[in-house]
């Protein structure tokens, strides 16, 4: 078999990217924050995985990226009308020459990677699907071992109902196979950016996880 991640992620640019934390933050620190969380992950999937696709958005933006992203990371435009469609055609082009395919977004930059490893295992032996719920009732991980129809259609994106909906169509596929990882938190909010602090100045394997990240909490305590 021949594994990849993709990472479906957002070109940090200052008020477009973590705008639910500029209650707290300026838009231009929500930037530089969302470029850490961006590059912690980068780092974690291609130490985890040869392959690593960089699915991005807005189109257009690339060469903001090439400060960040190695030569070694496929990078692709995300295309679609909705948050599935753009999930489902970066499946599909990644399946076109890897297999089987594990997806990740940025929004959780302390997450172990032995989970990215676990979820690559499952699908090499038997998993049809691997999940990551996260603690906003999303999920954080999703593993394929092959495109599956439908798979994300009447998704209700960015509510809490995403988790419930998506092994809803698990089921309606009559999918047994599918593996779960432990729950994990999305840093989207005031109060997730606290649960990160807590983590991260706590446990010194979080910093290890996200050196980026840990660096720029440390120059912005006051923030």
């Amino acid at each position: 078999m021949n594994p990849a991640i993709i990472i479906m992620a957002k070109v940090p640019q200052a008020g477009t990217v973590k705008t639910r934390l500029q209650t707290i933050l300026t838009a231009e620190k929500c930037a530089e924050l969302s470029e850490a969380f961006l590059e912690d992950t980068l780092e974690k999937a291609a130490a985890i995985c040869r392959n690593v696709v960089l699915a991005y958005a807005p189109a257009g933006r690339k060469k903001l990226l090439a400060k960040m992203v190695s030569p070694e990371i496929i990078t692709i435009e995300q295309t679609g009308a909705n948050l599935g469609e753009k999930m489902e055609r970066a499946f599909r082009y990644a399946f076109a020459r890897f297999s089987p395919v594990v997806m990740i977004g940025t929004d959780s930059p302390t997450l172990p990677a032995r989970y990215l490893s676990e979820a690559i295992e499952a699908l090499e032996k038997n998993s049809e699907i691997v999940l990551g719920k996260s603690t906003d009732g999303g999920f954080y991980l999703i593993g394929l071992r092959e495109i599956i129809p439908n798979l994300f259609d009447g998704i209700e994106w960015s509510t809490p109902r995403v988790f419930e909906q998506i092994t809803r169509n698990i089921r309606d596929q009559g999918i047994e196979n599918l593996k779960l990882l432990p729950e994990h938190y999305d840093v989207d909010t005031p109060a997730d950016l606290l649960t990160l602090k807590d983590e991260i100045f706590g446990d010194e394997n979080a910093r290890k996880t996200a050196q980026k990240t840990y660096r720029w909490l440390l120059a912005n305590q006051s923030e």
